[in-house]
């Protein structure tokens, strides 16, 4: 029992890259952060910041289409997509969402827990705040692998004002980009909020 757990644990000697969705816009967005992700020759070459387990609501009914045709058909091939239990729905009422949240929360811990993914990369569908959370939680006990991150980067259509998401992350994520001159300036006191200009 002992070797099979080795040769597990051996065979699985890269740590996967969480890719978190939203609906929609979100997703339209996700599509194109990960298309220029892996067209990088560093990426390509090496196999960098693969394999990649794509993370999305329960009730998500197109992204896994969305992503699927986007996606090369090698990487496709080998990408997962996980269902998980969403925070907060639209017009839920807030004393409910409090308990979806807590749910979704132990949902994240365990995941993260179980494949300790090197990246996560989000763009702000409340999906995503309970895996920022659980890595963040889980990198401070020593579970995640050295050098993990996790990088938030805002939806585009949030101008002068953070994404509720945003407000949520921006104090842990490593690094946490935005697409709007008014939001760098509005937040250069912030030393992991980064402004490369549209990116898009």
């Amino acid at each position: 029992m002992t070797t099979a757990g080795t040769a597990k644990s051996k065979a699985k000697s890269e740590y996967p890259t969480y890719v978190v969705l939203g609906s929609g816009g979100h997703t339209a967005e996700m599509c194109r952060l990960t298309q220029a992700l892996l067209q990088q020759e560093d990426v390509k070459q090496a196999g960098k910041y693969q394999p990649i387990r794509f993370i999305l609501a329960s009730s998500d009914t197109t992204s896994e289409r969305q992503l699927r045709e986007a996606l090369p058909v090698p990487v496709a091939a080998r990408s997962d997509f996980v269902r998980v239990p969403r925070s907060r729905s639209v017009g839920q009422s807030w004393l409910s969402s409090i308990f979806t949240t807590l749910w979704a929360l132990l949902w994240s811990c365990y995941l993260v827990w179980q494949d300790r993914p090197q990246l996560i990369l989000c763009n702000g569908p409340g999906t995503c705040v309970p895996f920022c959370y659980a890595a963040y939680l889980w990198r401070l006990l020593g579970r995640l692998p050295a050098g993990s991150r996790i990088v938030f980067v805002e939806s585009f259509c949030r101008v002068e004002s953070l994404s509720l998401s945003g407000r949520l992350l921006l104090p842990l994520a490593d690094l946490f980009v935005v697409h709007w001159p008014a939001l760098a300036t509005r937040y250069s006191h912030k030393r992991n909020l980064r402004y490369f200009g549209r990116i898009l």
